[in-house]
């Protein structure tokens, strides 16, 4: 009577890999009347979509590829090439050896350690562990409802891009391919933007807490917030995983479903706080901004309809959700 279990088994399949098992497993516990406790792990696959496993598009001097081995043959950026960032740092330093009197070549060969081969591996499901506790209550006679949650996350092999550049001239190690990298022989470089996997672990935690008052008649008052993070890791990555998420969010709202015969509102006030916006197509602070939603409900019985009427942003506060992304301002409806 006090405790609920659940357990499921999926199987995923793709041809291009290996059959992949998501099982999922939840308790609820109730240790009162109005006081449950839940818990549960899961474990989930993303398989890499079409255009990440098997592109292959000319986007001028730089080709977007997909992972596949399929793909690479023949053209050899998972094994046989140069990452893009140590190719810039591989630059800069030559140009400063060329402004103390070394030859182009010679300032490429005494700094060749610089460059870092990318030794891509074949392209493989993201995966995810999800465990989470929560607990939810209502008491007060059923006017104040609580909700309480608790995650923690682990992925491996999370999917995003790196640029490379395989020399022309020679195997990645050799004189010529090192001589290849340098900024005036970029004839000399193939450059291919390629769909792979994170090399390390990344561990995601976050809260989320809300609660809802029936405070008169049918007055209600609710308010939640939320809380999300990544742990940093010290080895870098071969790419910018760009985790685009606001620590903080939060919103409260106003309501009253039938303040009048047929009529209902609800206000709601949404904030989220500044956060860093990764991505290939810019990087950027995305300002904190709030917003107050409304919206009015007039049910006509006799037609079978309701009328809405709002707006989102009602007062409308310009802002951005990511890093050179358009400004909104309000939608009223």
């Amino acid at each position: 009577e006090k405790l609920k279990l659940n357990a499921s088994l999926r199987l995923d399949y793709n041809t291009e890999f290996d059959p992949k098992l998501n099982p999922r497993v939840a308790a609820v516990y109730t240790l009162a009347n109005n006081h449950n406790i839940r818990a549960s792990y899961q474990n989930g696959w993303r398989f890499p979509a079409l255009f990440e496993a098997l592109s292959y598009v000319n986007n001028g001097n730089v080709r977007r590829v997909g992972g596949l081995p399929k793909v690479n043959e023949g053209l050899g950026y998972l094994e046989n090439s140069y990452t893009l960032t140590s190719i810039d740092n591989f630059n800069a330093a030559v140009n400063t050896d060329v402004a103390g009197g070394l030859t182009a070549n010679e300032a490429a060969l005494k700094n060749r350690d610089l460059l870092v081969v990318a030794n891509l591996p074949e392209i493989q499901p993201e995966h995810i562990n999800a465990f989470e506790i929560g607990y939810k209550s209502v008491l007060a006679d059923n006017k104040l409802a609580l909700d309480l949650d608790v995650y923690y996350n682990t992925y491996e092999g999370f999917l995003g891009q790196v640029e490379v550049a395989v020399p022309k001239s020679g195997a990645v190690g050799t004189d010529a391919s090192v001589i290849d990298m340098l900024s005036a022989n970029r004839s000399k470089q193939d450059r291919y933007r390629v769909f792979t996997n994170a090399r390390n672990t990344y561990k995601s935690y976050g809260s989320a807490f809300g609660a809802v008052y029936n405070f008169f008649k049918k007055f209600t008052i609710g308010a939640n917030v939320s809380f999300n993070d990544i742990s940093a890791n010290k080895e870098k990555d071969v790419f910018i995983t760009a985790f685009n998420t606001p620590r903080w969010v939060t919103n409260v709202s106003f309501a009253n479903r039938e303040i009048a015969r047929n009529i209902g509102f609800n206000v709601i006030w949404r904030w989220q706080d500044a956060f860093l916006w990764e991505s290939p197509l810019a990087n950027g602070t995305v300002p904190a901004y709030s917003t107050v939603d409304a919206q009015v409900n007039v049910r006509i019985p006799r037609l079978k309809t309701t009328v809405k009427v709002g707006g989102a942003n009602l007062l409308n506060q310009r802002y951005i959700q990511y890093a050179a992304g358009p400004t909104l301002g309000g939608l009223y409806y």
